[in-house]
């Protein structure tokens, strides 16, 4: 498949699970693609290590989605590695495996602001490059 080709490909939470799997069917389908990941550095290098054996292009980067500055140097480190990003997968989240009564409003915040805030911030990082 090449319908993407030349296109990139922004995964959010790329490192595992769906994310990864859809950062594996993008590249499949031809675009080249960022794998977001905030700790898990070795399993998104694994995912690049897979693009790549399949042909494609692929570059890990870096950012706790959830803080505005970290998420324009992914965008920025993206576009410099790939190009401007056509293709924005926000798949980052996060849960608290507690009990309603055990969890903190720390827990609550985070939460907020990885399951939502982080969607709004990446959004407002790209979308100047996909009206382009």
């Amino acid at each position: 498949m090449s319908e993407l080709n030349k296109r990139v490909a922004l995964v959010t939470g790329g490192s595992r699970g769906i994310g990864k799997a859809i950062a594996l069917a993008l590249a499949k389908a031809g675009a080249a693609v960022a794998i977001n990941y905030r700790e898990r550095g070795e399993e998104a290098a694994a995912v690049v290590a897979a693009i790549r054996e399949g042909g494609g292009h692929a570059a890990a980067v870096a950012a706790d989605v959830s803080n505005a500055a970290a998420v324009q140097r992914m965008v920025a480190e993206t576009e410099d590695r790939l190009g401007p990003v056509d293709i924005l997968v926000n798949n980052a989240g996060m849960a608290a495996t507690r009990g309603l009564d055990e969890i903190t409003e720390e827990d609550f915040d985070r939460a907020v602001a990885v399951n939502l805030k982080s969607a709004f911030l990446c959004t407002q990082a790209v979308l100047p490059d996909m009206r382009a």
